[in-house]
């Protein structure tokens, strides 16, 4: 075994006047620092960082893939994993290195295996190549014998990485790989072990620990088992955190592996954009029976997949996008049913908003102690009773309005009939597009305010015509076709509009949407109006043209909304 502390390895190992601050095993103490020969070192095989491209290798190349290479040829091959885990940062530290040399001493056995350092190790390693003058690594020798010793090097590696102040910048999957490796495959460390080297608590460790048990579950979802590298392309690891806290709500243990199955087939689908959002948003539907709806068509579109995973069996990344790709049906279906339900459940949080203010206002009025009333005063007797009265006229009011709302409702299902042309919002004629009872008139005279005028209508401009408009808005987000009306040989033959709809306030409760129009064409644009626009009956779409100031419109649309719990999810 090389010992470079020996006196034959003078030549290649030499002693420099500076020395590193080290703690191991809780004691801290200078070390001395030596340039070593580059050829005389090696890369830690144990390395957190690289964890999952060892794997790959592996995988690749069969599990005793390294043995048959000699150092030189070792080193080749891990080289490519450390560039490739970070190549933006071994470009910045290769840069520095050439510019000023190495800064910061690595850590080495006397044997020639690399602890700490690897990056710095990788730099000079590609500048030698070019220049021998950086043939030398800078760097404190640990004089333990520990060759065979994995479980002393592993400790030692995580000790100097994890341990100190400064936190190295770890893939997230290489970290959990190497705690599900060290900790629950080979049990190289417990997990007091590891927390200790690490510098954490016990805790997080055993956190992490149910975290790499999820990715290794993922692996086996997919049908490759062990293949870390395809965790770490996923990108999977903090939808995995989320993932094991909401796995927790769930009581049950065979909804609990449902859940987890539909969730690994999303990811694996590549239907999850925000995993935090995802999350989250299944969170919320387990506060309601949305979550068994959600639970019960996701698992059957699960089963398709597993179905199709069996007959196809991808084995690489490029593979898995072919698979996305041949059956980006189920995929879309996956995500709609994902989004109807999160609409879904926002619009029952909507409607619920109002029962549950006034419930909080009922539980407040019943902690008021009636037996103060007693000790009151004339003045402030007068204070209450009048807030009592605005507290009845306000129920009043509310009560009122459910049952106007009702009775509005009724008579608009009867007598509702479809708009049917687009004109100048001050010009519709009440007989040619009949309002909704809850709606006021379109003409400008009919409001005691209005926040938009009528704009001075460019004569170049032509008009734009909305053939949609007769249908009612049944969706919060939906799409509608515009085309020009047949420019007259003085008007342009491509006009920008802005559109965008307004409540019954005149507030814009959409996106607005610049779009550009050309005559002989049908031009689409999609919006999504604001969730509270779910309980009302009409809306206004409104154009204006960039040449107008922001208040003056061209057109001001009315459209029905029907926004039907029922038309849209069939409950």
């Amino acid at each position: 075994m090389m010992n470079l502390l020996s006196e034959e390895m003078k030549q290649y190992v030499q002693p420099t006047t500076l020395t590193r601050k080290l703690t191991l095993d809780g004691e801290t103490k200078a070390y001395p620092v030596y340039r070593v020969w580059l050829e005389c070192l090696y890369y830690n095989d144990q390395n957190d960082r690289i964890a999952t491209y060892i794997t790959q290798y592996k995988s690749e190349n069969g599990e005793n893939a390294f043995q048959g290479l000699d150092m030189k040829a070792y080193n080749n091959v891990v080289e490519q994993f450390i560039v490739q885990s970070n190549p933006a940062s071994i470009e910045k530290t290769q840069t520095n290195i050439e510019l000023v040399g190495q800064r910061e001493p690595g850590v080495i056995l006397s044997d020639g295996r690399v602890i700490d350092g690897n990056r710095r190790f990788t730099c000079l390693r590609r500048l030698a190549a070019e220049n021998k003058a950086f043939n030398w690594f800078e760097t404190i020798i640990l004089e333990e014998k520990m060759r065979d010793n994995k479980k002393r090097i592993k400790m030692l590696e995580l000790a100097i990485q994890h341990g100190e102040e400064k936190k190295v910048d770890y893939n997230p999957a290489d970290r959990l790989v190497g705690i599900y490796q060290d900790i629950i495959k080979t049990h190289l460390l417990t997990p007091e072990e590891y927390a200790y080297s690490t510098n954490e608590t016990e805790s997080e460790v055993k956190n992490k620990m149910e975290h790499a048990l999820l990715l290794v579950e993922f692996l086996e979802y997919i049908g490759l088992p062990e293949h870390y590298h395809i965790a770490r392309d996923y990108q999977l690891v903090s939808v995995l955190s989320d993932l094991n806290k909401l796995l927790k709500k769930v009581r049950r243990d065979t909804e609990r592996q449902m859940l987890k199955e539909v969730i690994f087939g999303n990811i694996m689908m590549k239907t999850i954009g925000d995993g935090r959002r995802y999350i989250r948003s299944i969170s919320s539907m387990m506060d309601t029976n949305i979550f068994n709806t959600y639970l019960k068509k996701q698992t059957e579109l699960s089963e398709q997949l597993r179905k199709l995973l069996a007959e196809q069996h991808p084995v690489n990344m490029q593979e898995f996008d072919t698979f996305i790709k041949e059956n980006s049906q189920l995929c879309d279906e996956m995500q709609n049913n994902f989004d109807t339900v999160v609409l879904k459940s926002k619009k029952r949080e909507t409607k619920a908003r109002p029962s549950q203010s006034v419930s909080k206002s009922i539980t407040i009025l019943k902690d008021v102690d009636t037996r103060i009333f007693e000790t009151l005063d004339d003045t402030e007797r007068e204070k209450l009773t009048e807030k009592v009265d605005k507290l009845m006229a306000q129920v009043t009011s509310f009560k009122a309005k459910l049952q106007g709302e009702q009775q509005q409702t009724d008579e608009s299902t009867i007598s509702a009939k479809p708009f049917t042309e687009s004109v100048p919002f001050s010009f519709i004629p009440q007989e040619s597009a009949p309002i909704p009872s809850a709606a006021p008139s379109v003409g400008i005279s009919s409001r005691k305010e209005s926040n938009y005028t009528l704009a001075v209508r460019q004569i170049d401009e032509p008009m734009v015509v909305c053939p949609d408009m007769s249908k009612p808005i049944t969706s919060l987000a939906f799409s509608l076709n515009f085309y020009l009306e047949k420019a007259l040989p003085f008007q342009k033959n491509t006009v920008v509009y802005q559109l965008f709809f307004l409540n019954e306030e005149e507030k814009i409760v959409s996106d607005i949407c610049t779009a550009k129009f050309s005559s002989g064409q049908i031009t689409s644009c999609g919006f999504v109006l604001s969730s509270d626009m779910s309980m009302s009956s009409v809306c206004y779409l409104a154009i204006r043209s960039e040449s107008n100031p922001e208040n003056a419109l061209q057109q001001k649309i009315p459209f029905f909304v029907q926004i039907s719990f029922t038309a849209d999810f069939g409950f």
